[in-house]
């Protein structure tokens, strides 16, 4: 009978049991689809990721992801966990401290990841694809109501927009801490407009290092709600330097030694799981030309699954 090991690990914090947590099951090889579904729905968590030798000359390794209901072709936090699991087991050459480069395959296509081992903890920061957004001229009134929101909570000095997934910017931190969907209707609302979920989001947060705080809904692919998204925070990076720059805000920054510029975004408080995505961009006067998330992680539990 074979063994996986399995590993539960919360992403974007050094705190357990805060941040977002992923399930790492770390020698995938071998593993059917169905196998791989039927794991991650045991699981029971946001995602769990599947980490794989390459099929391509051009990768290192290879992740799969899946919800409890379905494979998704892109996920940060989970990436996060993956190479901090990697990276504490010795995996991948990194049997010592110091600063690593892979190339990752995926369905979303081949991305950098680089690892800063150190005895305390591991940095990971993950390349995203620079999002090409769509503006949105309207949400949908089913929409809406499956949010629980009415035209006078958006800000309307911001666009709407969508690519994979939905981004609303709204007027006030408290209304996106009292946010509860329904979230029967607002799967129904996300298939309808062709999303896998809704960033809800503002630029009042909660701490004055962050830059964005946010709300992730996922419920048609089996995540009422995620505490730390970091395939939404990265564009949402994207997006303030897009369109809130533009519009006069001057959201918390840093500009980093390498001469790209960093954002925080904050997450997962109204769950009690606090995690913070720094969303890293290299631009030039006109366009993003790259994109990067970056965290911490901590492993909270090991297991061996066999069956």
């Amino acid at each position: 009978m074979p063994s996986y090991r399995l590993q539960h690990v919360d992403a974007f914090t050094r705190t357990p049991f805060t941040g977002n947590y992923a399930g790492v099951l770390l020698n995938a090889d071998g593993l059917s689809d169905e196998h791989m579904q039927l794991i991650a729905r045991e699981k029971n968590v946001s995602e769990t990721a599947f980490v794989l030798k390459p099929s391509v000359k051009e990768a290192d390794v290879r992740i799969r992801w899946f919800t409890p209901a379905e494979e998704v072709p892109l996920c940060g936090h989970a990436t996060i966990a993956t190479f901090h699991a990697l990276a504490e087991e010795g995996e991948l050459g990194m049997g010592e401290e110091g600063t690593f480069a892979f190339r990752l395959e995926t369905k979303s296509g081949i991305l950098g990841v680089s690892v800063e081992k150190r005895k305390s903890s591991s940095t990971v920061e993950f390349e995203l694809p620079v999002p090409n957004f769509a503006q949105t001229s309207s949400i949908s009134e089913a929409m809406m109501h499956a949010l629980g929101l009415g035209d006078w909570d958006l800000d309307t000095v911001l666009p709407v927009v969508s690519e994979s997934y939905l981004y609303v910017p709204l007027k006030s931190l408290e209304k996106i801490q009292g946010l509860r969907p329904d979230f029967s209707a607002l799967s129904k609302a996300c298939r309808s407009s062709k999303v896998l979920g809704v960033s809800l989001f503002s630029l009042q947060t909660l701490e004055p290092e962050s830059s964005v705080h946010s709300r992730f809904f996922a419920p048609s692919v089996g995540i009422n709600e995620d505490p730390v998204t970091g395939s939404a925070n990265g564009p949402l990076g994207a997006y303030l330097h897009m369109f809130a720059l533009r519009a006069g805000f001057v959201p918390a920054s840093k500009d980093l030694p390498d001469g790209r510029t960093e954002y925080v975004g904050e997450q997962g408080d109204e769950l009690n799981r606090p995690g913070r995505v720094r969303i890293r961009l290299k631009t030039t006067p006109d366009r993003i030309e790259r994109l990067w998330i970056a965290g911490e992680a901590v492993t909270v539990m090991q297991s061996t699954l066999s069956f």
